[in-house]
């Protein structure tokens, strides 16, 4: 049995003018790198809606959905329904690093929101269930479901927004291999690396097998099982690299991500192995229209709608998106008035 397990999923409503205008101050106040923050990074699918219906039809053992944002709220939203707890920024996030408009900065504070419970599930607004989940797909006794499958960060610069992410990445892996020895890592919790359920992600793993640290992990960009105190934890031993990054108001070269969460966990051992489930496939204009029919079909156990496009064309692409997730979910849920 586990005890309870909340969902936070934090959103920002990209059109309010208030936020805009203290994010384009902040922005030429410190100098951020206005292409890697610029508006498409905020571009909002106006379906959150469709998130809460999912979430309620798909996954109704959940305590409570914890909504985080800048301070902004859906004029539909039910602010009286039980299982919702709305979050802004400056009710958790230490006020030296605030205002912010770093999603690390913002996800990587969540261990200091008081209500939320240990175990909780981390998603983004465009991942979408579509399909029945079990709660032991997440949480089995309240140990954690992940999978341990390694990875390469590679350097290849291939825009601004590519560069940037490197660095976390790179940022993330300096930070576990000061804490964890691979090779003891792996010895000791053999099966859950080299378990067969992981099918052919095992040859990932296996083909790293002569290094003696970790050059990176496979990151499905899926919602993570995560523990409330694994990130306090992390925030004892590196006070200081997490205090610097989580101070950049922007995304910056010197940020520390969510996902060295997850690879903690892994390295400690503390998950139950298993396959992640679900398509992530970038959004484009050249495909929008059979990835709109897939969720229709509901083909897929979830669905991560993350865009790759101009804004004209996320026009187009949003209407078409939009309409498929209103027939798959018609009907209001408790979380909307």
């Amino acid at each position: 049995m586990n005890n309870k397990i909340d969902i936070i999923v934090p959103w920002v409503d990209g059109s309010d003018p208030k936020w805009i205008k203290e994010r384009d101050f902040w922005l030429k106040e410190t100098n951020a790198d206005g292409y890697v923050n610029s508006n498409i990074r905020y571009q909002d699918w106006e379906n959150l809606q469709y998130w809460f219906r999912a979430v309620e039809k798909y996954m109704p053992w959940v305590n409570r959905v914890f909504l985080v944002t800048w301070g902004h709220i859906p004029r539909w939203l039910n602010l009286d329904c039980k299982k919702l707890k709305v979050v802004k920024h400056d009710e958790y996030i230490p006020k030296e690093y605030l205002p912010t408009f770093n999603s690390n900065t913002i996800e990587m504070n969540y261990h200091l929101i008081e209500e939320l419970s240990e175990n909780f599930i981390l998603f983004n607004d465009d991942i979408f269930p579509l399909q029945p989940i079990e709660e032991e797909y997440y949480f089995k006794d309240n140990v954690i479901g992940d999978e341990a499958v390694e990875g390469h960060v590679f350097p290849v610069d291939v825009g601004p927004l590519s560069a940037w992410g490197k660095y976390v990445q790179v940022n993330n892996m300096l930070l576990i291999n000061r804490h964890f020895q691979k090779r003891e890592v792996q010895e000791k919790n053999w099966d859950k690396w080299y378990c067969v359920d992981y099918g052919e992600l095992l040859e990932r793993t296996r083909s790293l097998n002569y290094w003696y640290d970790f050059a990176g992990f496979r990151d499905p960009h899926m919602a993570s099982a995560l523990h409330k105190s694994t990130l306090a934890h992390i925030w004892e031993v590196e006070h200081n690299v997490l205090d610097i990054a989580s101070g950049n108001k922007f995304r910056s070269y010197t940020d520390i991500s969510r996902y060295v969460i997850r690879y903690w966990n892994l390295c400690e051992g503390n998950f139950n192995p298993r396959r992640t489930l679900g398509y992530t496939e970038a959004v484009r204009i050249d495909n929008f229209e059979i990835i709109a029919e897939g969720i229709k079909k509901q083909k897929w156990k979830m669905i991560n709608l993350t865009e790759v496009c101009t804004p004209e064309e996320f026009v187009s692409i949003k209407r078409y998106i939009n309409k498929a997730l209103q027939c798959v979910f018609p009907d209001k849920s408790n979380f909307e008035l």
